[in-house]
Formats: C-alpha cells, sequence, structure tokens
C-alpha cells in the first residue's frame, strides 16, 4: 500500500507483530532448536563471526524472513529467575506513511525520538524506547514476504551486503523526503 502524504490523520495500528530477539549466552545452541522446535520451525539465516561462531540465527516459522532471532551475549552467564530478557519487539505495518505518521506523533507528544533509524535492505525501521527502557521497532517491510525472506536467506550478511550502518539514515530527512513525494 501507497500511502500520499496527508493520507493518515490519525495514530495507526501495527498489522502484526513481526518478530522478537532474544539473548542468551551458554545456551544458545539449545535456544535455536528449542525454537525450531516449538514453532516447526526453519533458519532461515545464521551470521557468524570471523571466527566461525554463529552469533546471531534467525528462524522462521511462514513465509516472514524471520520471527524469531536468537542473539549471542557471550559473558552474560545464565539469566537469573526474574529476568527481563526481550531484546525488543517490532510491529510491523502497512506502509511508510504509517511509520512516518507514528515518528511525528510521538515527536509532537515529546516523545524521545528513536535511537536508531535503518534501512536493513529487505525493512526499514525506527527503534524506539518505551517507558521501561524496552526496545520497540515500527517496521515496514520493503519488499514481498517471499523476496524478503530470499533477502534474508540469500544476501543479508554476506560479504556484498556491507556493514548494517551503511542503511542508518536521519528520520527527519526521511520524513521530508516522503512529504515531498518522493516515493
Amino acid at each position: 500500500r501507497t500511502d500520499p502524504p496527508g493520507k493518515i490523520t490519525k495514530m495507526p495500528s501495527p498489522r502484526e507483530m513481526h518478530h522478537v530477539h532474544i539473548f542468551s549466552d551458554h545456551n544458545f545452541d539449545a535456544m535455536v532448536k528449542f525454537y525450531q522446535m516449538i514453532f516447526n520451525a526453519e533458519v532461515v539465516n545464521t551470521h557468524r563471526d570471523e571466527q566461525g561462531h554463529a552469533r546471531l540465527t534467525f528462524i522462521s516459522y511462514d513465509d516472514h524472513d524471520h520471527r524469531v532471532v536468537i542473539i549471542r551475549q557471550e559473558g552474560w552467564g545464565p539469566k537469573p529467575k526474574r529476568p527481563v530478557g526481550v531484546s525488543h519487539i517490532a510491529f510491523a505495518y502497512s506502509s511508510l506513511g504509517e511509520l512516518v505518521y507514528i515518528y511525528k506523533k510521538l515527536k509532537a507528544i515529546g516523545h524521545p525520538g528513536p535511537h536508531w533509524t535503518v534501512n536493513h535492505g529487505n525493512s526499514t525501521s525506527f527503534y524506539y524506547r518505551d517507558p521501561d527502557g524496552n526496545e520497540v521497532e515500527t517496521m515496514l517491510d520493503n519488499f514481498s514476504t517471499i523476496d524478503t525472506q530470499d533477502y534474508k536467506r540469500f544476501y543479508q550478511f554476506t560479504e556484498e551486503f556491507g556493514e548494517m550502518s551503511e542503511g542508518n539514515f536521519d528520520p527527519d530527512k526521511m520524513v521530508e523526503l516522503y512529504e515531498s513525494g518522493v516515493p
């Protein structure tokens, strides 16, 4: 869907919750196996460090590029009995206009702006913190679900992909371009 500037006039609801990041340390491999099992899911991609150790494993149970990401956080040790364990929750929206509207609305009410805005290639994301400091991603898939999954599977984190930071963008400039009609 494409929304022209000015069409979004009220706070939109997400069309779905897209994915969850989960930090792990000693149990990384067991976590990957557990989420594959419990969701009848597949590993779409595992990003490895220079030594070949798995750092990020993307898991999907449907036609999306990922629903759960297990992230290795070495040195964190076992979690306490009452941990805070979710890295962030991502909510997918239907158009860039909805993401722009959310950004402008939060800015207008004085909520801190996103601490990270990035075009991942397959998606465009604004990362905020809620009042308790939990990270909330508002995002838009840039392609169809199968193309987004193929992007994650065959391109993202390859040598040609480059650094994730190359996709960082200024949200105010994004709004300006969007409102001037740049697709």
